[in-house]
């Protein structure tokens, strides 16, 4: 066996040395209630690791395990060396600790010009204020954060938060190029734009004109706070660090293919978007709306656009044409729902009751909509079997009433309409049953200027009662009478030209005072004449 020289001998005692400052491996031979016993690999001499010299709680150490350790103290007298599993990290980490590098940072306090950080969580270093990317009055972060090593000198270590972030910013912008898509969060919308973050130091910004290809469109309608989006970048520069985003180009626009997607006579689906004194608009598709003119709304009398749709309808509506210079398309409701006087006669035959709703009341009469494009007139004289002076006491638009169909001009799109004809003629019936000489009882219903007009009791009749046979007193109609007075009068005249025409009746109340004042007077004289 070679024998050791002396110089080999030194060194491999100064090895198994333990001295003061070395870091040394063991591994843990016993864990009591103070701490836990190391044996030291290569080294004679056992050291103790106190409970707060240990990096980790007591109860997750066990025996066998190594540890790296620095001997902090040595007794040789008796025997006992301490250790520090924390120190020997330290070392361990500032060592490794490189200017230029990135490492995690945790605050422990705010100083005048900075704050004391922990690199790893246990390397004290120093946070400049101009570079911690804080403001003076804000809290301390919590957590770990990431922060560059501008300066290392020893143990005096300088990091800044502001070098990483813009070493990060500068990797990001140096991935990105204009036309490539990306992912994002939308952080903050304005009417000018939507700034979304791409990553957690570098956002780019949506302006308002880019979120879609419908320029009506409203930007905080169509995105929201937190929304993720994919957005493709249009512009890109890297020496102000600025991006802008589109989502609209994620499309072609739409009035490039607008005549391929919408061929002219096609009959499409939109939405009602707004209705106008002339028409009302359309949405096709994103950035695609057209105007249905009102003349390609009806096929008769103008009616109320409102009547028709309404804002958020769903239509259907053929393509009339298109200007895609102008981004401009003409629809036509009407054609798309067909001429409704083209098939009037399997829908509607003369003679038919149905109901219709008054759309104008004028002098003469009323327009009455009985389905959608068709109307007819309903004049005066066939509102009612009784005469009408004023026909809007009896008829209000938008009122539902039932009418019979007398007449269909099928060729100048015309129709005739009768109230009175839904219902039997009263006035047959009052003919027959009511003579001249016939006392009536009946209700003043108005006054006329030389007359007033009773509604006959049981009838529903109009009959015409004179001034000059109101009364035998000399006071005027107006003096004797107020409307709602209910009269008993003698039937004059009653008379009926046919069944389909208004009949005319005469009564007079003086007539039937005079007859009974006679009676009465004759009833005096016989019993005069008796005694």
């Amino acid at each position: 066996m070679e024998e050791k020289t002396f110089e080999k001998l030194l060194n491999e005692q100064e090895i198994n040395e333990v001295k003061k400052g070395k870091v040394i491996e063991g591994k843990v031979f016993e864990i009591n209630s103070d701490g836990i016993w190391v044996a030291l690999e290569g080294a004679t001499g056992d050291v103790f690791v106190s409970q707060g010299e240990l990096i980790k709680p007591l109860q997750e150490y066990q025996e066998g395990q190594k540890i790296l350790v620095e001997i902090t103290k040595t007794n040789d007298a008796e025997g006992l060396n301490l250790a520090s599993e924390k120190r020997a990290l330290w070392s361990e980490t500032l060592n490794k600790i490189k200017e230029g590098e990135n490492y995690p940072i945790v605050f422990k306090n705010k100083l005048k010009k900075g704050y004391s950080v922990l690199i790893e969580g246990i390397v004290n270093a120093f946070l400049p204020g101009s570079l911690s990317l804080l403001r003076p009055k804000d809290d301390l972060p919590e957590g770990e954060k990431m922060a560059k090593v501008i300066s290392k000198n020893g143990k005096n270590i300088v990091v800044s938060r502001r070098d990483y972030v813009e070493e990060k910013i500068t990797q990001t912008l140096n991935e990105y190029n204009e036309g490539m898509v990306i992912d994002g969060v939308i952080e903050d919308i304005k009417n000018f734009g939507a700034f979304v973050k791409l990553t957690d130091h570098l956002n780019g910004l949506i302006p308002a004109s880019e979120v879609s290809w419908d320029e009506k469109i409203s930007i905080k309608d169509y995105l929201k706070v937190g929304q993720k989006v994919k957005a493709i970048i249009i512009q890109l520069d890297r020496e102000k660090k600025r991006i802008s985003l589109s989502l609209k180009r994620l499309k072609e626009d739409p009035w490039k293919s607008v005549d391929e997607k919408y061929p002219i006579g096609s009959i499409v689906q939109g939405t009602v978007t707004k209705i106008l004194p002339f028409g009302f608009t359309v949405k096709l598709d994103e950035g695609i709306e057209g105007l249905v003119h009102e003349t390609e709304v009806f096929w008769g009398r103008k009616g109320r656009l409102s009547d028709v749709v309404k804002v958020g309808d769903n239509v259907q509506v053929k393509i009339l044409n298109i200007d895609k210079e102008n981004k401009k398309i003409n629809l036509s409701y009407k054609q798309v729902i067909g001429d409704p006087w083209e098939t009037i006669e399997e829908k509607y035959k003369e003679g038919n009751i149905v109901t219709g709703t008054v759309e104008k009341v004028l002098n003469n009469g009323a327009i009455i909509k009985i389905d959608q494009g068709i109307t007819g007139f309903l004049h005066v004289s066939e509102l009612s079997w009784d005469f009408v002076d004023d026909i809007s006491t009896v008829l209000q638009e938008k009122q539902k009433i039932q009418v019979k169909i007398i007449k269909i001009d099928k060729n100048n799109r015309k129709m005739r309409l009768s109230v009175r004809e839904t219902k039997e003629n009263p006035w047959k019936k009052a003919s027959q049953e009511i003579k001249p000489g016939d006392t009536v009882k009946g209700k003043i219903i108005r006054f006329l200027d030389k007359g007033a007009i009773v509604l006959i009791d049981d009838y529903e009749i109009e009959a015409y009662l004179p001034a000059s046979k109101a009364s035998t007193n000399s006071k005027s109609l107006e003096e004797t009478y107020t409307i709602g007075d209910q009269i008993e009068a003698k039937v004059l005249e009653i008379g009926l030209e046919n069944e389909f025409k208004r009949g005319n009746m005469i009564i007079s109340v003086s007539h039937l005072q005079e007859e009974r004042e006679k009676e009465e007077a004759i009833k005096i004289i016989n019993e005069m004449n008796e005694d």
